[in-house]
């Protein structure tokens, strides 16, 4: 029935009344529905088409009775419509209204946050919206902020209580005054006091706990993960070749453990948790025949079930057989050998395991290739949700030695209801990762059910997934394959994004294992951005870009403290660096003449020295100040010499005019020395390999003493 509303002396009736939920809101609905319409005051929007992964069906499910006031029911309904359906003509006229459909997820928050203001209003003995001052706001306001929420929460909630300001014109049966808004002529941010400049606040995973969590990620689904999805497929195959026949003849009985014994093959041993269901119900915990799986025993005949009075029945068979042989986990009873994961010889790639202990093991190689996934491609959790089995594109060869790995998934946030179909180039670990965890799934031998549309990783917590992931890293069965433990310490989706675009723009000073080289991983993501500037991808670019600058002025500022310390650096580049940190110098001096009121600080000297550090190429061994095209000697050697980067396949660092040498570069040029005489000692080198490896021993030799000397200059 639909509702009438009495606003001042008219009998007002919504102007939505009597409409389909999904066609007010523009969205697509299954033809099995349900179908609710406006007036309703439960809208299930379960059955609407293109429902991204990430959005639980919890959230598709707006419940209005939870507001005992059938007008303010109403009033949120309208609102819900005004935030959806910015177009429709009742709305689009409207001065202060939003422009832009929000998404569906954003309007059920702001559904929460309106039930939950005026809930409060109406135990403050509100009754009617035009009853409403700033002095209810601020009480209401001082109430959240006294419950603890933060700032960045608090600021979501002021957004909902002004925009309901926004719609005083359509609401029917309540609204606000005429012309009032919530603190008037304050932004959202300013009541909230939340500083959204600055550096993004989503913290970096810490080296420590990047590091070992990566390494063994890499392990498990590099090393581990084809054995164990080989074993899951044996699994799967074991589970349905049950015939289902319904109970043992003691004459094959016999036979099968005549077999076992012949074999000198133990029994099969039961999983843990049904031990525990027998001592429960009354076995003897020294019963020889305790930890024996007669389920096993019972599938080797083809047969379906196994009672207690067949136990009964085969009991002295069973424990003569038991006393033989004994009784041990049934599967990977010969597993193939492996490589430690800290290179400490070779063993097998694990314990034999019980039918349960395989799909454990199964699902934490599972949740290794989510993290690794998760860490290496940079995509949105939202992102990794959308892959599904068919995801891994097929390898492309750009050229010789070169091949682009491609994952299709799509991209959600900032777009359409549904998203939008988007690819990303990845590394080979990720996609070897990807591919793992499709082949995992296909064994579904450890899922409770079938994923929703065949999402490969499906509604996952990446946080609970990695806590689960590093029980198993740290437990015994990790420290056998010799895999370093991870410290304690959350992860979140966010955090790996954020960790992978801060670890790419500090190249090659990242924090990878050794297995990824970051080189790689910026080549092959950029050729992603490259061929989808504007997509999720090249967002991730910009963090990155953002990052990188930021990581080049950290290193410029570092070099000009070390130079005011009296470490110089050292290389063909290092006078004309030294006269740029002379100049700032200067530059810093002449505040020194000003009036009291301007002080020289870390601030003035950052200022000066940007401009230099948009210059800086990080290289492994030198810096590179490429200010200068025409000067740059791999340009020269390339032939191309007005290229606006320089080459880093082609530097020369010692005879280079641009390249610098730092005291952090000493250790690489050590290294280099050490090696070269370690191959000038082999007496099997030819003799013009020997020549240019004495050259190169030479050169690093000669770079190491400038770099000790410089560093031990005090500047003029």
């Amino acid at each position: 029935m639909t509702a009438h509303y009495a606003h001042g002396d008219a009998l007002v009736r919504s102007p939505f009344a009597g409409q389909y939920v999904h066609e007010l809101l523009d969205l697509d609905l299954d033809p099995a529905g349900p179908y609710p319409r406006f007036d309703d005051d439960r809208w299930d929007l379960r059955g609407l088409r293109g429902t991204p992964i990430q959005i639980g069906p919890s959230e598709l499910v707006w419940d209005f009775t939870e507001i005992a006031q059938p007008h303010w029911r109403l009033l949120v309904r309208e609102f819900m419509v005004a935030l959806r359906a910015p177009h429709h003509e009742r709305i689009a006229h409207l001065p202060w209204a939003r422009r832009e459909p929000l998404s569906l997820r954003t309007c059920a928050q702001r559904r929460f946050v309106a039930v939950s203001w005026l809930r409060w209003l109406a135990d403050e003995g509100v009754q009617q919206l035009e009853e409403l001052t700033q002095e209810h706001c601020d009480r209401w306001f001082d109430h959240r902020r006294a419950e603890g929420l933060a700032a960045s929460s608090l600021f979501n909630e002021i957004v909902a209580v002004k925009d309901l300001a926004r719609y005083t014109e359509l609401f029917t049966a309540d609204r606000y005054p005429a012309g009032f808004m919530p603190w008037v002529g304050k932004t959202a941010t300013r009541v909230a006091e939340v500083d959204w400049t600055g550096e993004n606040k989503t913290p970096t995973i810490p080296n420590a706990v990047m590091r070992p969590a990566l390494r063994a990620g890499l392990y498990l689904v590099e090393t581990v993960g084809p054995h164990a999805a080989a074993l899951a497929d044996d699994l799967a195959a074991h589970r349905e070749a049950r015939t289902g026949r319904s109970r043992p003849r003691l004459d094959e009985y016999t036979e099968l453990l005549a077999r076992y014994v012949e074999r000198g093959e133990p029994l099969p041993e039961l999983d843990e948790h049904f031990v525990r269901d027998r001592l429960g119900t009354g076995w003897d915990q020294y019963d020889p025949l305790l930890r024996v799986g007669f389920r096993e025993l019972g599938h080797d005949l083809g047969a379906g079930q196994f009672l207690a009075a067949d136990i009964r029945r085969f009991r002295e068979a069973t424990e003569s057989a038991v006393t033989r042989v004994g009784v041990a986990p049934r599967w990977a009873r010969n597993a193939a050998l492996v490589e430690r994961a800290d290179d400490a010889g070779q063993l097998p790639w694990t314990t034999p395991l019980t039918t349960q202990q395989v799909d454990d093991l199964t699902l934490i190689v599972f949740n290794a290739a989510l993290f690794v996934a998760a860490a290496l491609t940079g995509m949105r959790s939202s992102e990794l949700m959308e892959l599904t089995s068919d995801s891994c594109l097929p390898p492309e060869e750009v050229t010789a030695n070169l091949v682009r790995y491609r994952l299709a998934s799509k991209l959600i946030k900032g777009q359409e209801w549904g998203g939008v179909a988007d690819e990303w180039v990845v590394i080979e670990p990720a996609y070897r990762a990807v591919e793992l965890a499709i082949r995992l799934t296909r064994a579904k031998t450890w899922l409770a059910a079938p994923r929703s549309r065949e999402s490969l990783f499906g509604r996952y917590n990446l946080a609970k997934r990695f806590r689960s992931f590093r029980r198993w890293v740290n437990s015994p069965a990790g420290a056998r394959l010799g895999l370093e433990p991870i410290p304690d310490g959350d992860i979140t989706g966010r955090m790996t994004r954020r960790t992978l675009s801060v670890e790419m723009a500090h190249r090659p000073h990242g924090l990878w294992a050794a297995k990824v080289h970051l080189k790689q991983v910026s080549v092959s993501t950029t050729e992603g951005y490259a061929a989808r500037p504007g997509g999720a991808q090249g967002r991730l670019h910009a963090e990155m870009k953002r990052e990188e600058q930021a990581h080049k002025l950290d290193l410029t500022k570092a070099a000009y403290q070390a130079y005011r310390d009296g470490q110089l650096p050292a290389g063909p580049g290092a006078r004309a660096l030294i006269s740029a940190f002379e100049h700032v110098d200067a530059e810093l001096a002449k505040l020194d003449h000003t009036p009291a009121t301007v002080v020289a600080t870390d601030r003035h000297a950052e200022l000066l020295l940007k401009k230099r550090a948009t210059t800086l190429h990080i290289q492994p061994a030198n810096y590179c100040w490429f200010t200068d095209p025409t000067k740059a000697l791999c340009l020269k050697l390339a032939g191309t010499p007005t290229a606006d980067q320089p080459l880093a396949g082609l530097c020369d660092a010692a005879h280079c005019p641009q390249s610098t040498f730092h005291a952090e570069h000493r250790d690489v040029w050590a290294g280099c020395a050490k090696t070269t005489e370690t191959f000038l000692g082999n007496p099997r080198i030819p003799a013009g390999e020997k020549q240019r490896l004495t050259a190169e021993h030479d050169r690093a030799h000669q770079v190491i003493a400038a770099i000790d000397q410089a560093t031990t200059e005090e500047p003029q």
